[in-house]
C-alpha cells in the first residue's frame, strides 16, 4: 500500500515545478473549468486548446453559453466529436442559469444531478474549481495506480474503478484539485502506456509495478470487442440551381448534424427516389472511398455524385453548406468531392 504523506509531497512537489502551462489551469472559474473537462473527454490536450480558446472568447460566461443557438454551437464544436457531451453540457448549463443564478453549484450532490455529470466530471469540476475531496478517476489515473499496486484487477469493470476512487480519495490531501490533476498529468507525460518514463518518475519508490520490473503489465483490460463494421454509398445529390441535398440528423450518434444521404450498398436507386423524394438520374459518377471509426463502430463509405432537376425542403445552396454543422465522418467525403471538383467546391 501507498504512504500517503510522502507519496502525495512527492506528486505535488513534482506538479508544482513541472505541470504543463494549460489554458484552463489559469482560471478558477467553475463555469470554464467545467467546461475544459467536457472537451477533454475522450479528446487529446492539443485538440482541445485551440476549441477552449474559441470558446471562452466566443462564449465567456455560462449565460452566454446557455443562450447559444443549438446550431451555431454544434458548428463551434465540429470536429471534437461525441456531439452529446455539447448537447448536454448546455443543458446542464441551462439549468444552472435558471435554478442557481447562473452560478455552478458549489455543493456537489447539487452538481452531480445536472445533466452529464458523472463521477469523473463531478470529481474534478468539485475538486479543482471548490476543493473538495472528491477523485477524478480516468483512464491516465487508473494507469497510475494501477502500477502504483501492481493491481492486477480489470480496470474496464465499474467496481474497480469504483475502488480506485475510494483509495485515492482516502489518501487525498487538502490540495483536492491539484491533487487529482497531478495524478493526471502524470499519467499523461510520465507514465504513458507504452514508453512509460519510469527513470524521470516523481514516484518511482513508491511503485510496486517499477520494483518487480512488470510496468508494461499494467492496467489490465479486457480485450476489447470487435467493432461493428457497417458499408454505406453516400450520395452527393446536386440540381440545375447549384443546391445540394441535406438533412439534419435526430439519432442519438449525430444528432443535430447536417449528412449527405447515405444508404446501405445494396439500396436501389428507386428506393432512394422514393425515400428522398427526388427524381435521379441514373448514372452515378464515382468519387471515392473513405472510414471513419467511432468508438464502437467503423463506417467504410463509396461516395457518388448524381444529378437531379428535384428541388425540396432539404436542398442547401452549395455556398452555404460550410456554415452549417457536419460529423467529421461527411466532411471526409466533402473533402474527397472537392479534391474531385465535384459541385463547384
Amino acid at each position: 500500500m501507498l504512504q500517503p504523506s510522502t507519496f502525495n509531497n512527492n506528486l505535488l512537489e513534482w506538479y508544482h515545478s513541472n505541470k504543463r502551462d494549460l489554458p484552463w489551469r489559469q482560471t478558477e472559474d467553475p463555469y470554464k473549468i467545467w467546461l475544459s473537462e467536457v472537451m477533454l473527454q475522450q479528446t487529446q490536450v492539443i485538440t482541445v486548446i485551440p476549441y477552449f480558446e474559441k470558446f471562452i472568447t466566443k462564449y465567456p460566461t455560462l449565460s452566454d453559453l446557455a443562450d447559444a443557438d443549438e446550431e451555431s454551437l454544434l458548428k463551434d464544436w465540429e470536429g471534437l466529436g461525441y456531439y452529446n457531451r455539447i448537447r448536454n453540457f448546455q443543458s446542464a448549463v441551462r439549468e444552472v442559469k435558471e435554478n442557481y443564478g447562473a452560478e455552478v453549484p458549489e455543493d456537489p450532490d447539487e452538481f452531480f444531478k445536472l445533466k452529464g455529470v458523472g463521477p469523473y466530471i463531478g470529481g474534478a469540476v468539485q475538486s479543482i474549481a471548490f476543493n473538495h475531496l472528491l477523485a477524478a478517476v480516468d483512464g491516465n489515473v487508473l494507469r497510475v495506480m494501477s502500477r502504483l499496486n501492481a493491481d492486477a484487477r480489470d480496470t474496464t469493470k465499474a467496481g474497480v474503478q469504483k475502488s480506485v476512487k475510494e483509495e485515492i480519495e482516502s489518501m487525498m490531501p487538502l490540495e483536492a484539485g491539484d491533487f487529482n490533476q497531478a495524478l493526471m498529468e502524470l499519467g499523461a507525460t510520465i507514465c504513458t502506456p507504452r514508453t512509460p518514463k519510469c527513470i524521470v518518475c516523481p514516484v518511482q519508490e513508491h511503485c510496486e509495478a517499477f520494483r518487480d520490473n512488470t510496468v508494461h503489465d499494467y492496467p489490465v483490460k479486457k480485450k476489447k470487442s470487435k467493432k461493428k463494421e457497417e458499408y454505406y454509398n453516400v450520395y452527393f445529390i446536386v440540381n440545375d440551381r447549384e443546391e445540394i441535398y441535406l438533412y439534419r440528423q435526430e439519432g442519438d450518434l449525430l444528432k443535430g448534424m447536417y449528412e449527405l444521404p447515405k444508404f446501405d450498398v445494396d439500396t436501389s436507386i428507386e428506393n432512394i427516389e422514393s425515400e428522398l423524394g427526388v427524381e435521379l438520374d441514373q448514372k452515378k459518377v464515382y468519387i471515392g472511398s473513405d472510414k471513419h471509426v467511432f468508438t464502437h463502430k467503423v463506417w467504410y463509405m463509396e461516395s457518388y455524385l448524381l444529378h437531379t432537376t428535384s428541388s425540396n425542403e432539404h436542398f442547401m445552396p452549395l455556398d452555404e453548406v460550410r456554415n452549417v454543422p457536419m460529423s467529421t465522418a461527411m466532411k471526409k467525403v466533402f473533402r474527397k468531392l472537392a479534391a474531385d471538383g465535384a459541385g463547384g467546391l
